[in-house]
C-alpha cells in the first residue's frame, strides 16, 4: 500500500496541474479584449447567466438556458435609446458571422410597448434578422444588474456569464468579432 501512495499522489498532482492550467487558459479567454472594446469588464470566476425569462414576439417564454451549447451574445436595448440603435446593424452582421461559430445574438428590448412596439420599429428602421425578444417590466436586465443601455453580456456554451460591455461596442470590427470567438465560442472536440 505504501508503494501505491507516492505513484497515487504523483498522478493526483499531475492532474490538478494540467485541471488547473487549462482552467486558467479557459478564464483568460475573455482577458485582453481588443484595444477598440476598453469598456468590456470580464467577470472572473465566470459565473451562471441568470435564468430569468424573457419573451419572443409570439409571448413565448424563453430563458439563457435555452441556448446551452451555444455561446450567447445577449445585448439588452430600448427603441429610445440612440446608442443601442446605432449598434443594431453591427449586431446583425455579427450575429450572421457568428452563427457557423454556434454563437447566436439575442437583442433584448426594455421597452414598455412590448412586441407589437419593437416590431413596428424593426419595420420602420428596415432592421432584419434579429428575433423580436422582450425583457417584460425590465426584470432580466435588473437582475443581471444592467443600470444603462445598451449593455451586452457575453455567455459561454456551458451558460457562465464570461464578461460584458457597458455602452455601445464596435460589433462589426475584425478584432471584435475574434474577441467574441475567442471568448464565449463552444470548444470544438
Amino acid at each position: 500500500m505504501r508503494a501505491i501512495t507516492p505513484a497515487l499522489i504523483t498522478a493526483l498532482l499531475v492532474i490538478v496541474s494540467i485541471s488547473t492550467h487549462h482552467a486558467s487558459a479557459e478564464v483568460n479567454n475573455c482577458h485582453k479584449p481588443p484595444k477598440n472594446l476598453s469598456n468590456f469588464s470580464p467577470q472572473t470566476p465566470p459565473r451562471a447567466a441568470l435564468n430569468h425569462p424573457f419573451f419572443d414576439a409570439q409571448d413565448s417564454e424563453h430563458t439563457i438556458a435555452d441556448y446551452k451549447g451555444l455561446g450567447v451574445v445577449l445585448n439588452f436595448w430600448a427603441t429610445w435609446c440612440s446608442p443601442c440603435i446605432r449598434e443594431m446593424p453591427d449586431l446583425i452582421h455579427l450575429k450572421k458571422l457568428l452563427k457557423k461559430d454556434s454563437i447566436t445574438v439575442l437583442a433584448v428590448s426594455v421597452d414598455r410597448g412590448g412586441a407589437t412596439k419593437i416590431l413596428r420599429f424593426f419595420k420602420n428602421q428596415g432592421l432584419k434578422d434579429l428575433d423580436i425578444l422582450v425583457d417584460k417590466k425590465s426584470k432580466l436586465a435588473r437582475k443581471s444588474g444592467v443600470r444603462g443601455l445598451p449593455v451586452t453580456i457575453l455567455i459561454d456554451a456551458k451558460g457562465l456569464e464570461r464578461g460584458r460591455v457597458t455602452g455601445i461596442a464596435p460589433w462589426g470590427e475584425p478584432e471584435v468579432i475574434n474577441f467574441v470567438r475567442r471568448c464565449i465560442a463552444p470548444l470544438k472536440s
